[in-house]
């Protein structure tokens, strides 16, 4: 019942525009490096990043928490050098 009444128009966010502030705050980055020699690749949207490397949201959450690299390309949440 909760979720019904908060479909459409009696969600209190109903028809509320994101300004670019809020969307900026709520994206969240993933850096890309090149594993060989660390030479930065790009940042990412996560949902963009998910996309453009073709692997899976989780597959990304754990490549980003372990560490590890997959496919030749290591994931982090935190700029690990200035560009």
């Amino acid at each position: 019942m909760q979720k019904r009444n908060k479909i459409v128009v009696n969600n209190p966010q109903f028809g509320v525009i994101k300004s670019s502030d809020t969307i900026e705050k709520l994206t969240k980055l993933v850096y890309v490096y090149n594993s060989v020699d660390m030479s930065y690749i790009g940042s990412y949207s996560t949902v963009q990043c998910s996309k453009e490397f073709n692997m899976g949201k989780d597959t990304l959450y754990k490549y980003i928490l372990n560490g590890f690299q997959f496919k030749g390309k290591i994931f982090s949440r935190v700029l690990l050098h200035n560009t």
